[in-house]
C-alpha cells in the first residue's frame, strides 16, 4: 500500500465489488429467466434459495464493509495524516471480515449455479 493510499484502495475495491456485483446479478438473472423460460424447468428449491440468500448477503455485507473501510481509511491517511503502519492497523480487522462476505458470496453464486445446472424440467 502507497503511504496514504488506503482510502482510494478501499474505493477502488469498492466500486469493483459494486461493478462485480451488478454484472454477476445480471448474468445469473438472465440464466435463471433463460433456464425456466426457454427451456421450461422450474427453478424452486430450497438450495437454489439458500444460494441466492447466500449471494445477496455476502454481496451486501462486501459492500458495506468496503465502503465503511475506505471512509476510515482514508480519513485516518488524508485528514489526521496517520502513518502508512497506523493506517493499517485500523484496516486489518476488516480485511478478515471482508473475506468472508466475499467468500459467502462465491459460494451463494456457486450453489446458485449448480443448482440451475440440476434443475428439473416442468410437465406441461
Amino acid at each position: 500500500m502507497v503511504e496514504g493510499g488506503a482510502g482510494a484502495w478501499f474505493l477502488i475495491a469498492y466500486v469493483l465489488f459494486v461493478a462485480v456485483a451488478v454484472v454477476g446479478f445480471a448474468a445469473i438473472s438472465s440464466l435463471i429467466y433463460i433456464i425456466e423460460a426457454h427451456e421450461r424447468r422450474s427453478m424452486n428449491s430450497g438450495i437454489m434459495l439458500t444460494g441466492l440468500i447466500l449471494m445477496y448477503a455476502g454481496t451486501v455485507a462486501g459492500l458495506v464493509l468496503l465502503g465503511v473501510a475506505g471512509g476510515i481509511g482514508g480519513y485516518a491517511s488524508v485528514v489526521e495524516h496517520s502513518t502508512v503502519d497506523a493506517t493499517q492497523n485500523l484496516l486489518s480487522p476488516y480485511v478478515n471480515i471482508i473475506t468472508v462476505a466475499c467468500s459467502a458470496a462465491v459460494a451463494g453464486a456457486a450453489v446458485t449455479i449448480y443448482e440451475m445446472g440440476t434443475a428439473k424440467a416442468t410437465e406441461g
